[in-house]
């Protein structure tokens, strides 16, 4: 009862305690509001030297680190988010030893501020101001902050959601689109090739050009191709050469010259003329090409080459074993690809890769529009004629799309019509054309085309029909390009037979994977007929790929059929390969069968791997055994900064010889001179680092050169893109300022990226006091070209000195004599251009003003006492 009885005591004690504590919680917020709070300093006790009596003089550190006015270029972060770099102007602030950054309504706009949830006062404030009018964020938008970062040039600004524009999300602004500067450039591709038996040889070479100009808002390109045979014969074709222009409010692009339609609703052909199209890689990253992937099989060190509509547009030389071309550029959403493999031995067989788009689906509210004026372009094949085009497609709902298009040309009128869906069951589409053709005076003819699309992935079961399409043309339709081909054979008198009209097409491709360690299964197929002739032309493959630990394999069976020699080849393959070690870049160990109907069955086994510094480079041999006989071969590869070299050798059965040698790479010339470069893509930026040659740049293979310059190929239009250089490999005597920018280019700009460096020679001086201590930890280090650097521990310096052999430090931890040294240096000559250099050191006693005068002092009595050393009675 006693305990229970001092628990009632204390509880009116309790309820006193809280009640004083919650009104000096009260009084004390209270006097926060109205009181200023001390000014905080940092405690510099435990920096004092040992003997505790010397206390260094850190003033310059008791706040935070002012910024003073000026016009500095910075990133610009808006919660987290880059947004574009900025020309920001700071000014001095009253009562603050630094500068504070201006805002204006421009820079307002840019960072995103929605106007329209400003406070009255705010948008008064900014309607009757100057356009140079400095305003400070926080005084225009309520609980917006704001933090500079001078080291960086990183200014970070948090701004509440509600007062923020809302936009979607990847978008870039096209302020801060840069157009970038007036350059000239020239992608180069060089394949020669050559085969040997006995005193018969033939040799081929290909030379593929795509050159271009910016000037302005103007972009000229031309895509050619040189081709030779050693009989003498000569080829060149100009795949396109145009001009174009983004035309931003309307988000589009205007093309003047030969170019290619996009085949998205209308089959894809060649003209000269002029266009204006919607460009989708303007809209936001998250509200938006296509270019299938060849796959094949080489017996040897093998030609291969592409043709889409009769033009060259891909050739290369690939090792033995299969092989896979992913980097063709997109010339259009339409016409199949005729792929040619030559191999070493002559022989020669070739395939049809399907090109299609998948269903046209846009999202609701946007559209996509083109509108083309021109005349056809047909190399002589067939006859010519003016036309118009246009083409409008509109998102309807989430579940539907509506699109159309007209082709009017002289005796010919096509239209078109459909919509595409989106429903539980796949994405899918489905069009009809009507055209109207007089391909004389008595044959007036019409027909309707009927096309459907079909796409899905079933994620339950993890099938993914990449594409399934079918069409079909009734007998009087035609195409604008199949009326000027009648219309070319009419003028020859030739059968109209001989020109080919497809009558139905079918595509399909699946891919299934079959769970966890059970590999994966694609099947793909396609097979068209015509109305001018019987039988069809039809292929498929069926493939399956896995892996056990280390070891991965895969099997493929490919079916073809041709309609022009009615001959059908059926090919086996299986192989399986494992990698000779555990590291990432091991050698890999491959061996392959394949067996067709037509030459039997072929073994071969191959090495590969990559050696030497970013891995550039690669090499393969190989050795084959075949009805025929047996053959090896080797190819190697090189992915030098200018350009990637490459060059195979192979033998074979019979003393059959292949050789070849490619050469690809890209000039880039602009205000500063020519820049050799690996291949360019269209969108290409240049980064000045002077004197930082050998720094790598993001990208692989590519680093600064000897002139100061790099170049970053493949850089992706109106979006932000990071270039980072590391300046591992570069000499210790150049500091970089900066090594990481981003930018949004136009499409096909060439961006010119600034990368400020210090230049100078870089010293590691241990110094200490004449009683033999290090000289304080922090201590201010001054040379002619003002502070250059502080003490660190243990007495250690490291200054970089502009090209300076011999001068003096000062170093300075307090202002009386005593707290002041000076120490004197010679340095041998620094060889220039030397990467690898290390920073140079030395040691040095650092002498107070006192014991620098009474050296001075010593050294004039010497001197006038013709070099006697002093007696001690003189000292």
């Amino acid at each position: 009862m006693k305990h229970r009885s001092q628990v009632f005591q204390l509880k009116p004690l309790c309820a006193l305690v809280i009640g004083v504590l919650a009104a000096m919680h009260v009084q004390l917020a209270h006097a926060e509001k109205t009181a200023k709070l001390a000014q905080v300093e940092f405690g510099d006790d435990f920096l004092r030297r040992n003997n505790g009596q010397t206390q260094i003089d850190l003033s310059r550190f008791s706040g935070a680190n002012p910024v003073m006015p000026g016009v500095y270029r910075v990133d610009m972060y808006v919660n987290g988010g880059w947004v574009g770099r900025q020309d920001v102007s700071f000014r001095a602030a009253a009562g603050s030893d630094g500068a504070k950054a201006c805002f204006n309504r421009a820079l307002l706009d840019i960072v995103g501020i929605d106007f329209g949830k400003l406070s009255p006062e705010a948008l008064a404030a900014l309607k009757d101001a100057a356009p140079d009018h400095c305003f400070s964020l926080e005084d225009i938008v309520q609980d917006a902050s704001l933090k500079f970062d001078s080291g960086d040039l990183r200014m970070e600004v948090g701004i509440p959601q509600i007062a923020l524009r809302r936009s979607a999300r990847g978008y870039v602004s096209p302020e801060l689109w840069d157009k970038g500067i007036t350059a000239a450039m020239l992608s180069y591709n060089f394949n020669a090739y050559r085969t040997a038996l006995g005193e018969q040889s033939n040799t081929s070479y290909y030379l593929g050009l795509n050159g271009g100009v910016n000037l302005g808002d103007w972009r000229l390109r031309n895509v050619s191709s040189v081709m030779r045979q050693s009989d003498g014969r000569n080829r060149f074709q100009t795949i396109a050469s145009y001009a174009q222009r983004s035309i931003v409010p309307l988000n589009s692009e205007l093309t003047v010259g030969d170019f290619y339609t996009s085949g998205q609703l209308f089959d894809s052909m060649s003209y000269r003329g002029v266009q204006l199209a919607t460009d989708q890689r303007m809209l936001p990253e998250s509200q938006t090409g296509y270019a299938p992937v060849v796959r094949g099989v080489a017996r040897s060190n093998a030609k291969v080459r592409v043709l889409q509509n009769g033009n060259v547009i891909y050739e290369t030389t690939v090792p033995p074993g299969q092989f896979e071309i992913t980097d063709l550029n997109a010339t259009g959403f339409g016409g199949d690809l005729n792929v040619v493999v030559t191999e070493a031995d002559g022989s020669r067989s070739s395939f049809t890769v399907p090109y299609a788009s998948v269903a046209q689906l846009l999202r609701p509210g946007s559209d996509r529009y083109s509108v083309i004026a021109g005349r056809t372009r047909s190399n002589g094949r067939a006859a010519e004629a003016g036309f118009v085009q246009g083409t409008y497609e509109r998102g309807i709902s989430n579940e539907m799309t509506l699109f159309g298009g007209a082709i009017a040309a002289q005796d010919y009128l096509a239209l078109l019509g459909g919509s595409a869906f989106s429903t539980p069951i796949g994405a899918m589409s489905a069009s009809l054309t009507q055209s109207r053709a007089k391909v004389s005076e008595r044959d007036t003819r019409n027909g309707q085309s009927l096309r459907l699309d079909y796409s899905k992935f079933l994620a339950r079961t993890d099938t993914n029909i990449t594409l399934a399409a079918y069409r079909y043309s009734s007998s009087g339709y035609l195409r604008l390009q199949d009326l000027q081909g009648l219309k070319q054979l009419a003028s020859r008198g030739a059968d109209f037979v001989l020109q080919d009209r497809q009558r139905s097409q079918l595509q399909l491709s699946v891919t299934q994977r079959l769970g966890d360690g059970m590999g994966s299964f694609y099947a793909t197929g396609s097979s068209q007929n015509y109305w001018n002739r019987p039988g069809s032309t039809t292929q498929y493959q069926l493939g399956y790929n896995n892996n056990w630990g280390a070891v991965s394999y895969s099997a493929s069976v490919s079916r073809q059929r041709d309609l022009s020699s009615g001959q059908t080849n059926t090919q086996y393959f299986f192989s399986v390969s494992l990698p000779l070690g555990r590291e990432p870049n091991s050698p890999m160990l491959s061996s392959s069968l394949t067996r067709d109907n037509n030459g039997g069955s072929t073994m071969q086994t191959s090495l590969n791997g990559t050696a030497g510094a970013d891995h550039a480079f690669s090499y393969g041999v190989n050795a084959a055994k075949s009805p025929g006989g047996a053959s090896s071969s080797a190819n190697a590869q090189y992915r030098a900064p200018f350009a990637t070299l490459g060059g195979s050798y192979g033998y074979g059965p019979g003393g059959s010889r292949q050789m070849s040698a490619q050469v690809s790479g890209a000039l880039v010339a602009h205000a500063g001179g020519i820049i050799l470069s690996q291949s360019l893509g269209d969108t290409i930026g240049i980064v000045e680092a002077r004197e930082a040659d050998g720094a790598m740049v993001n990208s692989s293979g590519v680093r600064v050169n000897g002139s100061g310059y790099a170049v970053v190929p493949y850089l992706t239009p109106y979006r932000t893109n990071e270039i980072i250089i590391d300046p591992k490999g570069t000499s210790t005597d150049v500091e970089m300022k900066v090594t990481s920018q981003r930018v949004a280019p136009y499409a096909g700009a060439v961006v010119m990226m600034k990368y400020e460096t210090i230049s100078g020679r870089s010293l590691f001086v241990r110094t200490t006091q004449s009683n033999g201590e290090p000289v304080p930890f922090g201590a201010e280090v001054r040379s002619a070209q003002g502070v250059v650097g502080m003490v660190g521990q243990g007495g250690l310096i490291f200054v970089r000195l502009d090209d300076e052999s011999s001068g003096t430090l000062n170093v300075r931890w307090g202002v009386a004599s005593k707290e002041q040294c000076s120490l004197s240096f010679a340095l041998g000559p620094r060889e220039k251009g030397k990467n690898n250099a290390v920073a140079e050191q030395l040691s040095a006693v650092c002498e107070s003003p006192a014991e620098l005068a009474k050296r001075k002092n010593e050294a004039e009595i010497i001197s006038r006492n013709g070099g006697q050393a002093l007696r001690p009675d003189q000292s």
